[in-house]
């Protein structure tokens, strides 16, 4: 879920620093979107953060095949400051799918080969599901949050992340993002508040639009690709 066009020293915010403060709030629109994005990223990089870490170190290691059909990927990695031991296992199913668990060991954290996520993902990637497991405290064991995507080719992606613990206070909140180039869209329901806010933008022209239930009276607000509040036509 790429974010990146509501980071800080984005084109937008230089754009928006240099302008007169008096007519800052004809960036409101787009200032209000930056800032639920970010809420979004959050979330995101709380529940993926470390587990996509931990899988991405894996593309540098040479996976073995065991008597039982398993591919078995053995291997170190460093994520928030934690040393882990990891196996990575791989299984071919029907169905051109293959299914995936990684297990995790960190003799500091009391973690012993610890189920850390597994899921099914077609042969080619192009469609599959996460679910990650809590390995600490009185969750250890029970699943985090589920990620499920499909991907036609770079110019098409979906994703849903769903979050099913309460640790965070945001049990049964999900996002949802689509890039349709040149369009992004992300989607965010908060379940404690039984509220949905929408975001869309360009990523090539960067104009956009927010519908968010508590700004602008829930209406439908956009901005211009120079990021300042225009009417919605």
């Amino acid at each position: 879920m790429d974010f990146s066009a509501f980071d800080e020293n984005t084109e937008a915010n230089n754009a928006i620093n240099v302008s007169n403060a008096s007519d800052s709030e004809s960036y409101s629109h787009f200032l209000n979107a930056a800032f639920r994005a970010m809420v979004m990223k959050g979330i995101v990089n709380t529940n993926l953060a470390i587990p996509k870490t931990l899988l991405k170190a894996a593309e540098n290691i040479e996976p073995e095949l065991t008597d039982d059909g398993e591919w078995t990927w053995n291997y170190t990695s460093d994520a928030n400051d934690n040393n882990f031991e990891i196996r990575l296992v791989a299984t071919s199913e029907t169905d051109n799918l293959v299914n995936w668990q990684m297990y995790v060991t960190n003799s500091a954290l009391s973690i012993d080969n610890e189920l850390f996520f597994e899921g099914e993902v077609t042969e080619d990637g192009s469609e599959g599901t996460w679910t990650y497991f809590a390995l600490f405290g009185d969750e250890a064991g029970s699943e985090v949050s589920q990620i499920t995507w499909s991907i036609e080719n770079e110019d098409q992606v979906n994703l849903r992340l769903e979050v099913l613990t309460d640790r965070n206070g945001n049990l049964g909140d999900f996002i949802e993002y689509s890039f349709n180039s040149p369009v992004k869209l992300a989607t965010y329901y908060n379940s404690g508040e039984d509220q949905t806010t929408e975001i869309e933008w360009n990523s090539e022209t960067l104009e956009g639009y927010i519908i968010a239930p508590n700004y602008n009276n829930g209406e439908q607000a956009c901005w211009n690709s120079n990021f300042q509040d225009v009417e919605c036509g």
